[in-house]
């Protein structure tokens, strides 16, 4: 029952997201905080489930953390296909002219998009994911704190949402 006070944490995070969403006058705003709604909801819910309330919740304690490394296998493999198709689009805008669409998609914008998608969703989960593998393979031992390796996981994958 320790992770219920994260859990209560994580829920009133996604309520004041939710608030702000609704009273924001700025749509870039409103936009920025249903997405941190959306992704404190769902961290709740992992904790929820870590925690007992909803599912087993039984966490082995006995040998590596590998969860969140299964985790960022997927979604390297998700950043990836992102940022390389945007990339793709990107190249096929520079070929034909005509598939620029204003003011939303055209190059100016596909670029840095590409750019940040690839170097710091992909690359970045790529080497977060890879370290959390190589620092317990080679210590032989589990990561100090499950708590604060899923922080630093899906915090990553926040800032890149965001």
């Amino acid at each position: 029952m320790k992770n219920l006070g994260w859990t209560i944490v994580l829920g009133l995070a996604a309520l004041c997201a939710v608030i702000a969403a609704a009273l924001g006058q700025d749509q870039l705003y409103q936009t920025h905080a249903w997405v941190l709604a959306g992704t404190t909801a769902i961290g709740a819910i992992i904790m929820l489930r870590r925690v007992g309330v909803v599912g087993d919740g039984v966490v082995d304690k006995s040998g590596y953390l590998d969860d969140p490394i299964r985790y960022g296998v997927i979604l390297t493999t998700f950043w990836g296909c992102v940022g390389f198709l945007v990339g793709v689009i990107a190249a096929l805008q520079l070929a034909f002219p005509e598939l620029n669409i204003e003011p939303y998609l055209n190059f100016g914008r596909v670029r840095p998009l590409h750019t940040s998608a690839v170097v710091f969703a992909f690359g970045g989960t790529a080497l977060i994911t890879s370290s959390l593998y190589v620092v317990q393979r080679t210590c032989q031992a589990r990561l100090i704190s499950d708590n604060l390796t899923w922080f630093v996981f899906w915090g990553y994958q926040l800032f890149i949402v965001l």
